[in-house]
C-alpha cells in the first residue's frame, strides 16, 4: 500500500506541477501582451498632446514627467505636402526595431503618425516594460511555489486517507476470504470422509454418483486452499534461502511425465541457484504446468538457461492457447480464459494470480505470449536474488 501512495502522490505532484507551469506560462504572454497595449496606448496618447509647431524640450519633460514614459525620444519631420500611399494618407502605426549599446541589445518601440504637414515618430525603450514583468513574474513565482506545497500537504493527506480506507476494505475482504474458506474446509472434510467411506461399501449403484461428488468437492477443497493461500500467506516477509532451480525442474518432471510429455532443455554446465522458498516457487511452477494439462495439452517443453544478469526459465506447450486480447488479464484473480465455465474445464480463476504473487515476491517477472499453445517466460534477475 505504501507503494501505491508514493505512487500516486509523484502523479499527483507531477500533475498539479505542470498545471502550476502552463499557468505561470499563460500569466506571462497575457502579462506581455497587455504591457505591449498599455505602452502602445501610452506613446499614441503622447502623440496626440504634442502641437509639432511649438513643441520643445520644456514639453518633452513635462509629458515624460505626466505620463511617467522614460526614455522618451520624439522626433518630428516637417513635409511639404501629405504623404500618400496607395491613394490614402499614411495610418498611424506602430514600429519595432533595435538599438545596441555597449552592455547589450535594446528593442525600441515606436508610434509614427502624420499631423499638419508634420510626420511625428514617439519612440522609447522596450526594457521597461521587460523590469515590470520580471518583477511580477518573480512574486507570482513565489505564489505558485507557496501555493504548490500547500496542494502537495494538503494532496498529500486526502491521498493517505483515501489508502488508509482502501487498505480498511482490503483488509475486511481478505478476513471475508478467510473466514468463508475456513468455513467451508470443515462441512468438506466431512462430506468428503463420508463419501470415501461410502465407496467402499459394495452398492454399486452409488458408486457413479459418489464419485462425481467425491470430484466436485476436491474441486471445491482446491479452491478453499487456494483462497487460503492468498488471504493468509503475506509474500513480503519470506525467509530466503539458496536453491536450485534446475532441482525444481527435475522434480517436478517426475511427478508430471506420466501426465504429460515433458522436453527439457538445460545446459548441466551452468548452475542455476537462486535465493528463494522452494516450496512457493515448486508451488507457481507446478501451477503453470496443471495449466497446460488442463487446456488439452499434449507436450510441454522446459528451458532453462542463464544470463550474464539472469535465469530464464520457460515453459511453452501446444495446448488451446489464449486470445491475444485476453493475455492482459490472465493474471487476475478469479480470471478465467473460458468465460463459458465450462464443466470439462475445472478452473476458479486463482491460479495464476498465484503464480504472479510468488514471482514478485522473488522480484522475478514472468511474461506470456500465446501462438501455437502458451509460452510462459520466467526471469530471475541474479543480482538482486543474490542480494535478497
Amino acid at each position: 500500500m505504501n507503494n501505491l501512495k508514493n505512487q500516486l502522490f509523484y502523479k499527483f505532484a507531477l500533475v498539479v506541477f505542470i498545471l502550476i507551469l502552463l499557468f505561470e506560462g499563460a500569466l506571462m504572454i497575457a502579462l506581455k501582451k497587455s504591457f505591449d497595449m498599455h505602452l502602445k496606448d501610452k506613446l499614441a496618447l503622447v502623440a496626440s498632446q504634442i502641437r509639432p509647431e511649438h513643441f520643445s524640450s520644456q514639453k518633452l519633460l513635462e509629458i515624460q514627467k505626466k505620463d511617467k514614459i522614460f526614455p522618451l525620444f520624439v522626433n518630428i519631420i516637417k513635409t511639404k505636402q501629405e504623404i500618400i500611399i496607395n491613394n490614402k494618407p499614411i495610418k498611424p502605426t506602430y514600429k519595432a526595431s533595435y538599438i545596441y549599446n555597449s552592455y547589450k541589445r535594446e528593442k525600441v518601440i515606436s508610434y509614427i503618425t502624420q499631423k499638419n504637414g508634420y510626420i511625428i515618430k514617439i519612440s522609447t525603450i522596450y526594457s521597461s516594460n521587460d523590469d515590470k514583468i520580471e518583477i511580477i513574474k518573480t512574486i507570482s513565482l513565489l505564489i505558485s511555489f507557496v501555493i504548490y506545497l500547500i496542494v502537495l500537504m494538503l494532496g498529500y493527506k486526502f491521498i493517505d486517507t483515501i489508502i488508509a480506507q482502501i487498505e480498511i476494505s482490503f483488509k475486511k475482504l481478505k478476513n471475508f476470504n478467510s473466514n468463508v474458506s475456513h468455513e467451508l474446509k470443515t462441512p468438506l472434510a466431512i462430506m468428503k470422509s463420508e463419501i470415501e467411506v461410502g465407496l467402499m461399501s459394495e452398492n454399486k449403484e452409488c458408486d457413479k454418483t459418489l464419485r462425481s461428488l467425491l470430484q466436485e468437492i476436491n474441486y471445491l477443497n482446491d479452491i478453499t486452499e487456494k483462497l487460503l493461500f492468498l488471504t493468509k500467506n503475506d509474500l513480503n516477509n519470506l525467509n530466503l534461502q539458496e536453491i536450485d532451480l534446475e532441482d525444481i525442474i527435475f522434480e517436478l518432471f517426475e511427478k508430471y511425465s506420466n501426465k504429460i510429455h515433458i522436453s527439457l532443455d538445460i545446459d548441466e554446465n551452468d548452475t542455476y541457484i537462486i535465493k528463494g522458498d522452494k516450496t512457493l516457487l515448486k508451488m507457481a511452477i507446478s501451477n503453470l504446468i496443471e495449466n497446460s494439462i488442463k487446456y488439452k495439452a499434449q507436450k510441454i517443453d522446459i528451458t532453462l538457461k542463464k544470463t550474464k544478469n539472469k535465469i530464464i526459465l520457460i515453459i511453452k506447450d501446444n495446448g488451446m492457447g489464449i486470445p491475444k486480447e485476453k493475455l492482459p488479464f490472465i493474471f487476475d484473480e478469479f480470471y478465467r480464459v473460458d468465460e463459458s465455465h465450462n464443466k470439462n474445464i475445472k478452473g476458479f480463476g486463482l491460479g495464476l494470480s498465484i503464480v504472479k504473487n510468488i514471482l514478485k515476491a522473488h522480484r522475478a517477472k514472468i511474461k506470456v505470449k500465446s501462438e501455437k499453445g502458451v509460452e510462459f517466460s520466467i526471469e530471475f534477475p541474479l543480482k538482486e536474488c543474490s542480494n535478497s
